[in-house]
């Protein structure tokens, strides 16, 4: 969040002297109150921060804000519940198979995880904190899967529920 703000107060320096040196508020002018004591703006120094190094502060501040973390479990919860819908008419029109076979997921990154399942048609996951923490994996490739049900090889209905059970990528499974 540190560097949210302050990347918001660099911004906002750098906005207002661009807007005083364009009302020509930024030099000494004849007749203005204090000209000599406030120099002009200068630009605000650019962030030393790479773009991965933002979006991964970002991503540390949602998971701390559990506003946005619900607000962004729901969305995936719509999503998922419209693939489910689109599979299971799928399967009653005999377009697809209704089922498949459960890859062994112990392991993988999330990401990973869940591409496999989504390439085998299941969309409906419940994914968990295997730590009992109940944190969210909102950037699903730093965490791993520890567990998985149902057990790889099963033979699973496409909109039955899956459910991964992950820690972050540097944690030992429990």
């Amino acid at each position: 969040m540190k560097v949210v703000r302050s990347m918001l107060a660099v911004v906002g320096v750098g906005a207002l002297g661009l807007l005083l040196a364009g009302c020509g508020g930024g030099g000494a002018q004849v007749g203005s109150i204090g000209a000599e004591e406030n120099p002009p703006a200068e630009a605000a120094p650019a962030s030393t921060q790479s773009r991965e190094e933002i979006e991964q502060d970002r991503a540390e501040d949602r998971e701390n804000d559990p506003r946005t973390a619900d607000e962004e479990r729901r969305e995936e919860a719509r999503e998922a519940a419209d693939k489910v819908k689109e599979v299971a008419d799928d399967i009653r029109r005999g377009v697809t198979e209704p089922h498949f076979t459960m890859p062994d997921l112990i392991g993988q990154n999330l990401q990973d995880a869940q591409d496999e399942l989504q390439d085998r048609g299941s969309y409906l996951l419940d994914q968990v904190d295997a730590t009992s923490q109940n944190r969210f994996q909102l950037m699903d490739t730093n965490w791993k899967v520890c567990a998985q049900a149902p057990k790889a090889g099963k033979q699973v209905l496409k909109t039955k529920l899956v459910r991964l059970e992950s820690v972050k990528i540097e944690e030992n499974c429990p």
